[in-house]
């Protein structure tokens, strides 16, 4: 998948002389959250939104007084630096003593309308809102929305902002999910007709016209289920995070949605009873789709409860906070500034510093960039990061690296493509008489991979494109291309993501099953293709190359036999099996080599046959082995096809290949003048 070049970068590519041209910049998008604000409210359910003026809206139902008497309370933050304006609440008209503390409560702004939602708790058991038209300064009500069927208790709120309104109530058994929408007037309950819950303890929604999806706990597993209001159709959808027995609860659910993603918070919390370990604190998880969820990231510094929200403001109300994000508990307020490419603490140039760098591709591994920059006189001593003095060169920090060359006649003008985004996993600090240095080692984001899972999932009938898909979301990739083939259709019966597992493993192991190979591109985004011998050739060299080398290895399999799961029924001792042969080389070397592969997740000969087919044609690619070193291509990416012809005798070989890139080492050094490729290649 060769990357994009314009007319002049071509040319320039392709002419005998050539002057680099490079660009790298330090980026740091990493969400630094500190503390912010301490009202110190005593912890409540609670919840926010943000209304039509950027003003901030939340709600809480206090906590003491028997359950049934508690007040339902907002408050408008205009300036989020203000403190006073995190601490003063004010009690909704008619919600004053009479409210269930533990029904927990939702706010939400629909198209301008705010809308407030508790349960009663004192004289009627009914679920009341209050709303505003003027973005929170005035709240009218309360009036009803419905009355839970038999005076159930409600046990969690939650609105996507749709005129509309979901919530968990007691039923025989267990718990239901209900709810009901406005379009004038409230409509009567729509009752979800999945199987009833062992407990409730919170819901969040969100809107996805023409679904809403409902994520719910039961006090220890996050599911989530999908509710279509045209045909008042429910349908269960994925388990966010399996229960792990009672040893750790999982509850009040809260959702919004930034920068493309869904974050959900819940609080995760474990007594002791079982483990030893205390603790209660909120964890983030995102989505792009609200089907594949990450593992997310806890913070532990925030003890609450009752909930808490992380959501983004771009632009507050009023004041000088400016662009930030934010994670509301009710004791405490942790922030962080939005990335800027103004703020000198979040972006630097160091282009003109780069002495030289090597960049490395390869199969199965996250890229890695490591760069030396020019620190004469300490230039950048200050900008690196100490402690929680965060500066652009810190770890984690993106280094956006692009390459290309000069343009124009004569050649003056810088003209590059982006190649890769390296998160810094390494910082070094490199001084002696001689020289004053900074080594920066950065991994492309697919490092994530390589962390682990913690608990164990196991997904039943799910097709090959959906868990793909999960792997990766997993470990926080969100970006994914994937191949509209047949086989990423495929069910497979039964996958186990175990714990202490890295995701890749898992990854791995699905893409081995199916012949798929992946890579992330220079947008991020995680590129699974389907290799075939058809693929088409995007780069041709010949007299350009420095360095070819054309070889062969005839230690491969010929005859390939892959085994899946044993048929269910039928003769006693039936197989699973399908074969395939490569007879051109059994003619030519005259000896059978034989690969035997068993893999259980194959349910039928079908898909055996296309198992062994994959097989045979890898064995096929890794007949051929080129090496080659070309001057430094920006077009290039990982299993791209690119034909080699190396000049005739008596100076050449006289060999040509059509071969696909397998490894790749792009390296820069300008004291030496050296600006090449290395590449190493396979059959097609």
């Amino acid at each position: 998948m060769v990357r994009s070049l314009d007319g002049a970068l071509t040319a320039a590519v392709n002419s005998v002389t050539r002057i680099p041209s490079l660009s790298l910049t330090i980026e740091d998008h990493v969400i630094h959250y500190a503390s912010y604000q301490t009202p110190n409210t005593a912890d409540a359910w609670n919840d926010l939104c943000i209304a039509n003026d950027n003003s901030i809206i939340r709600v809480q139902v206090t906590r003491g007084g028997g359950g049934f008497t508690s007040n339902f309370q907002y408050k408008r933050i205009t300036d989020p630096s203000v403190a006073s304006q995190w601490s003063t609440w004010t009690t909704f008209s008619g919600g004053s003593g009479n409210m269930f503390e533990d029904a927990g409560c939702a706010v939400s702004n629909s198209g301008g309308t705010l809308r407030a939602f508790a349960q009663r708790g004192t004289g009627g058991s009914q679920l009341w809102t209050w709303s505003s038209t003027d973005n929170g300064q005035t709240w009218s009500g309360p009036s009803v929305v419905v009355t839970p069927p038999g005076g159930a208790l409600i046990k969690g709120i939650g609105s996507a902002g749709n005129n509309d309104i979901f919530f968990l109530y007691d039923v025989v058994g267990g718990e239901n999910i209900g709810c009901s929408l406005y379009t004038g007037s409230w409509s009567s309950l729509s009752v979800w007709t999945l199987p009833p819950l062992a407990g409730g303890a919170g819901v969040a929604v969100a809107w996805a016209n023409p679904t809403y999806t409902v994520v719910y706990s039961d006090g220890f597993t996050l599911a989530s289920c999908l509710y279509n209001p045209a045909s008042n159709t429910w349908s269960s959808s994925s388990v966010i995070a399996p229960a792990t027995s009672t040893a750790i609860a999982r509850y009040v659910p809260r959702m919004t949605f930034a920068d493309s993603l869904y974050t959900l918070t819940c609080i995760e919390s474990d007594s002791g009873f079982l483990t030893g370990s205390v603790y209660s604190y909120p964890r983030m998880r995102q989505s792009a789709d609200l089907i594949h969820w990450s593992n997310g990231m806890i913070l532990h510094d925030i003890t609450c409860t009752y909930g808490a929200i992380a959501f983004k403001l771009p632009t507050p109300r009023t004041g000088s906070a400016g662009s930030r994000y934010y994670i509301a508990a009710m004791p405490t307020v942790y922030s962080a500034p939005t990335f800027q490419l103004s703020n000198i603490a979040q972006y630097l140039d160091v282009s003109s510093a780069i002495l030289s760098y090597q960049r490395l591709e390869q199969m199965g591994k996250p890229a890695r960039l490591e760069v030396l920059i020019d620190n004469a006189r300490g230039t950048y001593n200050a900008l690196i990061t100490s402690g929680n003095n965060y500066q652009p060169i810190g770890l984690n920090a993106s280094l956006v690296l692009s390459e290309g060359y000069k343009t124009g006649t004569p050649p003056g003008t810088p003209d590059v493509v982006k190649v890769g985004v390296y998160h810094l996993e390494q910082i070094h600090v490199v001084r002696s008489p001689q020289e004053n240095h900074l080594l920066l080692v950065g991994l492309d984001l697919t490092r994530n991979l390589d962390l682990i899972s913690r608990y164990q999932i196991t997904y039943l009938n799910q097709t090959l494109g959906y868990l793909v898909s999960e792997m990766c979301a997993r470990g926080g990739l969100f970006s994914i291309s994937i191949p509209g083939t047949t086989q990423m259709s495929q069910v497979i019966s039964s996958f186990v993501l175990q714990a202490g597992q890295t995701y890749r493993h898992a990854l791995d192991e699905l893409c081995t099953t199916y012949g798929l190979v992946y890579f992330l591109d220079q947008g991020e985004m995680i590129q699974f293709r389907e290799l075939a011998s058809s693929d088409p050739s995007v780069w041709s060299y010949q007299p350009e190359v420095e360095l070819v080398s054309f070889g062969s290895d005839d230690q491969r399999a010929n005859h390939i036999i892959v085994s899946g799961k044993p048929p269910t029924s039928g003769v006693a001792g039936a197989l699973t099996t399908a074969e395939a042969y490569d007879d051109a080389n059994l003619h030519l070397v005259g000896v059978e080599r034989l690969l035997h592969h068993v893999d259980p997740k194959l349910t039928s000969t079908t898909q055996c046959a296309q198992k062994a087919s994959f097989l045979l044609l890898q064995e096929q690619r890794v007949q051929a082995i080129y090496s080659v070193t070309i001057p430094l291509n920006p077009a290039l990416q990982l299993f791209d096809g690119i034909t080699i012809t190396d000049g005739a005798a008596p100076t050449g070989s006289g060999r040509s290949a059509t071969c696909r890139l397998v490894h790749l080492l792009a390296h820069f050094d300008a004291q030496h003048a050296i600006d090449e490729l290395q590449l190493v290649l396979e059959g097609m």
